[in-house]
């Protein structure tokens, strides 16, 4: 493998920022390995897929400025976002988010929004989630989405916390593993897999 290739079908570029070169590497050793393990989380998946289909990463790590050029485009990002690879994000004063987590959230694990090629996405968000559930693969959060303002529909996947946080720590986060949103990230259901 070469040197940006993590596993036999993900490479760093899959996973970099809006508006960078395809060179485009980590930037530091903390997010080199986020990325590391939510590929690795993602070979499993993409190996469970028909011979044939491949994964297109749509979003990867986001810069702070991705923030509102997404909610520009009508997306909801969280501020609070996996995708933010590791980046301290500050916080707005008074918000419930503030409240929780103070004035800068740091604990931003990785995602990658994920599109399969080859075969339905909802069969593609339901194998992910059974894999997930078995063990097979290991997910923060595998979430099912839907943008009825652009029509693109994607799956989240959350990296794991578990390789990274103590679990009193996952607990104080309270991420839900399996959901769905049709309304562009505005509300979320929980799915149960």
């Amino acid at each position: 493998m070469s040197e940006d290739q993590i596993t036999k079908n993900f490479w760093f570029w899959e996973f970099k920022p809006k508006g960078t070169r395809r060179t485009w590497m980590p930037t530091n050793q903390y997010q080199e390995d986020l990325i590391r393990n939510l590929a690795e989380n993602l070979q499993i998946v993409r190996s469970g897929m028909p011979n044939g289909s491949r994964i297109t990463i749509t979003s990867g790590v986001r810069a702070p400025r991705d923030f509102d050029r997404l909610r520009k485009l009508g997306y909801q990002p969280s501020e609070t976002s996996d995708h933010n690879f590791g980046y301290a994000v500050s916080l707005e004063e008074g918000t419930p988010k503030y409240k929780k987590y103070g004035s800068t959230y740091n604990f931003s694990i990785g995602a990658g929004d994920c599109v399969p090629h080859g075969m339905k996405i909802e069969d593609f968000f339901g194998m992910a989630m059974t894999k997930t559930k078995a063990g097979l693969c290991h997910f923060g959060q595998v979430i099912y989405e839907y943008s009825p303002k652009t029509g693109a529909r994607w799956v989240h996947f959350g990296a794991d916390p578990r390789p990274f946080f103590a679990s009193h720590l996952i607990h104080f986060l309270g991420r839900r593993q399996f959901l769905r949103s049709i309304d562009g990230g505005r509300t979320y259901q929980v799915v149960l897999a």
